[in-house]
C-alpha cells in the first residue's frame, strides 16, 4: 500500500507510493465495528447538489463538470488511462507486454483492470505505462513525457487523461507552511486549490516534482484534455491528491452498491465527480468479465491459482482455519501501513486471519473508511492474496462480494481507482476481443 517517504526538495510534504490498493482492491482497511453505511446518511458531509438523470447514481459538484465528463465520453477519441500494465501494448512502448493465458494465472495488474472499465464506459483505450519503480519523481517524468507525447501527436490527442494513481499530500503540512492566518480548510481547500499548489512549489526548485507534474497537467489544459483523477481511498483523513489541486484535473471519488458517497473517499470536498466504484472479476465464456458476465474484459484468461484458492476455502468451517496474528503486529504502525506491508511477510504465515486482527497487522487505524468497507465485505481475509469471506446461514466461509450467491466470483474490486475509470454515465459494454490496448 501507500508510505509517505518525506521529499528532500519540498520538506513540507508527505508523499504516497501509490497505485492505490493493486489487485484486489482489497487490502482497504483495518477495523470498525458495525456497518459504516448503517452510519453514514445518504447526504451526509457530501458536497455536490447537482445530479444526473435519475437513472443514473453519478454525482458532480456543479453542472459545468458534468458537461466536461459528458463531452469527453461523447468523443470518439480514446481515454489514456496513465498507469501499470501487464497486457496489451503501452502507447510508449515499443513491444507488447502479452494477452491473458488460461495456462498460468493471469497476471492482472491494477492498470489492467483500470483500462477495462474505461474500455466498458468509453470504447476506446490507449494504456501509458508508468515507470515501475514508482515514487513522486518517476511519477512527474511519466506525466511530462505524456504531454510531451500528446502536444507532439506521438499519442493523438484524448478526449480525456485517466489516473487511479495518487500523489497525496496532507493539509497539516501545507498550513504548517502557511500563516496560521492563511490556514487551508478542507472545505475551502478546492475554491484555494491553486493557493495550495503555490505552496507545495514555493521553494523554486525546478526539479520539483509537483511543479513538474503541475507545468504538464497545465500543458493537457491547454490541449483541451481533461484529467479524472483518483480522489484516494484513505478517508477521513486530511491527504488530498495532488492532481486534482490543478486546473483541468477533476477528482472522482467512489459510490457504493446503493449509490452513496463511499466514507473512505479522500477529502471528499475537493471530490468533483462520483461514480460507482465496485466490481466483481468473475468466470464467464471465453475469459474473465467484470459485469457479471455480460462482457469478457479479459479473454483466454481463467485464473485457475485463484479459483483453487478460493474452492480451498469455500465450505469450510473458519475454525479449522483461522491463523493468529503475532502481538507484535497489532496497532497501528506510526509510519503508517505501507512501511509495515513491505515486511508483512517475514512475519506471517500464508492463510486465514480474522479480516480485523490482519488489518490491524498491516498497520490499519482502527477508524479508517477501508477497515469499515473490509469488515462489511466479510469477517476474514485471506493472507496474502486480501481476498475477503462471508459467512453462509450455516456459518461456513462463502466468498460471495456480489452477494447473490453466483458461481465464478473471483476477486472484488472496490475503490477510487475503479470510480475513476467509470465515469461516463451511459456505458456502451463493449465487448473485449483481447486486452485493453
Amino acid at each position: 500500500m501507500a508510505s509517505r517517504p518525506r521529499l528532500r526538495s519540498a520538506g513540507l510534504l508527505t508523499v504516497a507510493l501509490a497505485a492505490m490498493l493493486g489487485l484486489a482492491g482489497g487490502v482497504v482497511g483495518g477495523e470498525r465495528f458495525g456497518s459504516y453505511r448503517d452510519a453514514l446518511p445518504a447526504e451526509a458531509g457530501q458536497p455536490p447538489a447537482w445530479r444526473g438523470p435519475s437513472f443514473d447514481p453519478r454525482r458532480y459538484a456543479d453542472a459545468a463538470v458534468e458537461g466536461v465528463v459528458r463531452k469527453a465520453c461523447a468523443s470518439p477519441a480514446p481515454f489514456v488511462v496513465l498507469d501499470s500494465f501487464s497486457f496489451g501494448r503501452p502507447a510508449n512502448l515499443d513491444d507488447d507486454l502479452g494477452e491473458p493465458s488460461d495456462s498460468a494465472d493471469a497476471n492482472i495488474s491494477h492498470g489492467d483492470v483500470v483500462a477495462a472499465i474505461a474500455a466498458l464506459g468509453h470504447g476506446a483505450v490507449t494504456t501509458y505505462q508508468i515507470d515501475p519503480v514508482f515514487n513522486a519523481f518517476t511519477l512527474a517524468r511519466d506525466f511530462a513525457a505524456l504531454a510531451r507525447d500528446v502536444a507532439s501527436g506521438k499519442v493523438a490527442r484524448p478526449a480525456a487523461v485517466v489516473t487511479s494513481i495518487v500523489l497525496p499530500v496532507h493539509l497539516d503540512d501545507v498550513n504548517r507552511a502557511l500563516p496560521a492566518d492563511k490556514a487551508v480548510s478542507a472545505a475551502d481547500l478546492r475554491a484555494r486549490r491553486g493557493e495550495v499548489m503555490a505552496a507545495l512549489i514555493a521553494d523554486g526548485d525546478p526539479r520539483n516534482p509537483y511543479r513538474i507534474v503541475g507545468d504538464a497537467l497545465a500543458a493537457l489544459a491547454r490541449l483541451d484534455v481533461p484529467v479524472f483523477a483518483a480522489s484516494g481511498n484513505t478517508g477521513p483523513d486530511g491527504l488530498v491528491n495532488v492532481l486534482a489541486l490543478n486546473d483541468g484535473v477533476y477528482a472522482v471519488g467512489a459510490l457504493d452498491g446503493a449509490g452513496r458517497p463511499t466514507v473512505y473517499t479522500s477529502t471528499p470536498e475537493m471530490t468533483a465527480i462520483w461514480a460507482p466504484g465496485q466490481f466483481v472479476l468473475r468466470e464467464t465464456t471465453g475469459g474473465l468479465s467484470l459485469t457479471g458476465g455480460r462482457d469478457v474484459a479479459f479473454a483466454g484468461a481463467t485464473a485457475p491459482g485463484r479459483k483453487g484458492l478460493i474452492a480451498s476455502i469455500v465450505g469450510r468451517d473458519p475454525a479449522t482455519l483461522v491463523r493468529s496474528v503475532p502481538a507484535s503486529l497489532a496497532g497501528p504502525d506510526p509510519s503508517g501501513p505501507g512501511r509495515r506491508q513491505r515486511t508483512l511477510r517475514r512475519y506471517l504465515e500464508p492463510g486465514l486471519y480474522r479480516t480485523a486482527d490482519l488489518l490491524a497487522a498491516y498497520g490499519y487505524d482502527m477508524s479508517s473508511g477501508n477497515v469499515a468497507r473490509s469488515l462489511e465485505q466479510g469477517p476474514y481475509m485471506h493472507y496474502p492474496s486480501d481476498a475477503i469471506f462471508r459467512l453462509d446461514k450455516t456459518g461456513r466461509l462463502a466468498f460471495d462480494p456480489l452477494g447473490d450467491g453466483s458461481p465464478g466470483q473471483l476477486v472484488a474490486y472496490d475503490a477510487t481507482s475503479f470510480a475513476t475509470p467509470n465515469v461516463c454515465p451511459s456505458p456502451q459494454r463493449v465487448a473485449q476481443t483481447s486486452s485493453p490496448r
